[in-house]
């Protein structure tokens, strides 16, 4: 099954086991955000246990799905014809990011929700990471951006000199050792804000799953040798959920060592659900979370603007005296009503059209699969 190949366009054949983590993925960023109404109950306390503690964890998510398949494009070029087209990749990347970036900024300027210099600047220049933004949820853009530029450059050095899969699994490597380091320097400093948003010490979350991209398509017998663990990637997802409930609440240790653990844990969990979710997946709860991911992007831009239609039904409820727990129901009901429709219009009016015209003017390269070695060789 390829899973690198698929157009974003309506109608085109995708992978529902990448929308499915697509989808758990923004539904915990979603749950971070959304504002709750207080019960005092122990069941809603546990419902939102995983709602209100995993959104940084569901954005960590988002960077090594997106390393894997942005780096799975770039790679299977490499491995098939040996070189890498990075101005086709980075025009075909615009068609897909920017236009419904900029209808949101547009938004916001045309809305005056806030400030021109809170904003404007920053998230023109993809520069909101450093220089913060008032849509606060478009940091994890810049760094994805910065990663879009980076990447393809990597890979024209480095097939320059023709170099094996093992060498661009160990330049991947060092370079995420780097970033552990670099973020570790900067945790320590007290530059805790600076470790979680700035590109240089991020860019590792992604570049795992660049080099699980390698994998699949560069050496597939080893691709093949771990999937085919599948204990191994039960144990692996389970230490994840391990460290998602202990570890993160340690911020110093999730800030260093632990986005790599999380990293390392996400690429365990795009394998096992990738090769081992098929006798759960024509259910409905799968396929809804899965239909959830195919708009997740819409919704990710577009999620803040339910946060102030809950404020006011939650002081409305308030004077009201409503009963707690239907009240919470109702109120997050709402949000992610609100939050999944603006992300489902956005798409279908933005994104999708513009997807269209991309593939019209530059068209996804049709080839033969030929995963293997671009020496020709295992080295």
């Amino acid at each position: 099954m390829s899973l690198f190949g698929a157009s974003n366009v309506p109608g085109a054949k995708r992978s529902i086991e990448l929308d499915f983590i697509r989808g758990i993925a923004i539904i915990a960023v979603m749950g971070f955000h959304f504002h709750s109404f207080p019960t005092g109950s122990a069941v809603v306390a546990a419902i939102e246990y995983p709602l209100k503690s995993f959104g940084l964890e569901g954005v960590n998510l988002f960077f090594t799905l997106s390393g894997f398949l942005v780096g799975g494009l770039l790679l299977k070029q490499y491995a098939q014809e040996g070189r890498i087209d990075a101005t086709r990749f980075i025009v075909r990347r615009i068609f897909k990011i920017w236009p419904a970036y900029y209808v949101l900024i547009l938004f916001h300027v045309i809305s005056g929700r806030h400030p021109l210099d809170t904003f404007l600047v920053q998230n023109l220049t993809h520069m909101q990471n450093y220089y913060g933004s008032s849509i606060t949820q478009t940091w994890s853009l810049a760094v994805e951006e910065h990663f879009y530029l980076f990447l393809p450059l990597l890979l024209i050095v480095l097939g320059r000199f023709q170099t094996r899969v093992n060498t661009i699994l160990a330049v991947l490597a060092s370079i995420c050792v780097a970033v552990l380091i670099a973020r570790s320097f900067a945790v320590h400093s007290g530059q805790s804000h600076e470790a979680a948003v700035y590109t240089q010490y991020r860019m590792d979350s992604l570049l795992f799953g660049v080099m699980l991209a390698a994998l699949y398509w560069m050496k597939p017998a080893t691709y093949r040798a771990i999937a085919d663990r599948k204990g191994l990637l039960i144990a692996m997802v389970a230490g994840l959920v391990l460290w998602l409930v202990f570890g993160t609440r340690i911020v110093p240790l999730d800030q260093s060592i632990g986005y790599t653990i999380q990293a390392i844990g996400f690429c365990a969990l795009i394998v096992f659900t990738v090769e081992y979710s098929g006798p759960i997946r024509d259910s409905k709860l799968y396929r809804m979370i899965g239909w959830v991911g195919v708009y997740s992007y819409g919704i990710y831009l577009w999620h803040s603007l339910a946060l102030a239609p809950a404020d006011m039904l939650i002081r409305k409820a308030t004077a009201m005296h409503l009963p707690a727990v239907p009240a919470w129901a109702a109120i997050m009901a709402a949000q992610f009503a609100i939050a999944i429709v603006l992300g489902y219009v956005t798409t279908r009016a933005v994104e999708f059209p513009f997807l269209k015209i991309r593939d019209a003017l530059f068209p996804a390269k049709r080839k033969a699969p030929a995963i293997e070695d671009v020496t020709g060789a295992t080295p």
